[in-house]
């Protein structure tokens, strides 16, 4: 029996593991799978944002060795994207976006000095291994023998949210 290929958007090999961290204050010193201490990464990040053309934001993420996961801090990237979107296109804040993969370092300066269509960053991207879904943590304190603590819900976004007039 044939493995289902698997959908692929970056022209290189698949490289880490992706989780995105919605809680503020929550800084993930250790791994949220192994435990093991973290440390920082800077990567160029491919982030598709609904309306507009992908971007590529250079991003320091917690990174853990061990599991070769990358950690992104939902509320820093939003700063950094409202930030840029704020002045280009302001029609685009608060839009749905999803991080794609890493983009090659060179292939992100070359970006810098000429913008690049998405047919040329392409080639140059790794796609995640696996992406997991958001983080979610459970609340603390006591609880009965057999309850499940409640997950505590992230807080909403102060930037990255349609503005009504």
């Amino acid at each position: 029996m044939r493995k289902a290929r698997e959908l692929r958007i970056g022209g290189l090999a698949p490289a880490y593991d992706f989780i995105m961290n919605p809680y503020p204050g929550l800084r993930l010193s250790k791994c949220p799978f192994c435990e093991h201490r973290t440390g920082q990464l800077k990567v160029p990040l491919l982030i598709h944002i609904d309306g507009a053309v992908p971007i590529a934001l250079n991003y320091t993420c917690r990174y853990c060795r061990s599991c070769d996961l990358l950690v992104a801090h939902k509320h820093e990237v939003e700063h950094l994207l409202h930030g840029l979107f704020s002045q280009m296109n302001p029609e685009i804040i608060g839009n749905e976006y999803f991080v794609l993969g890493t983009v090659e370092r060179r292939a992100w300066r070359a970006g810098l000095h000429r913008p690049q269509s998405a047919a040329e960053v392409l080639p140059q991207t790794h796609d995640f291994r696996r992406h997991f879904p958001e983080l979610r943590m459970t609340c603390g304190g006591w609880f009965s023998r057999g309850q499940e603590p409640p997950v505590a819900e992230p807080p909403a976004s102060r930037e990255w949210f349609k503005k009504t007039r």
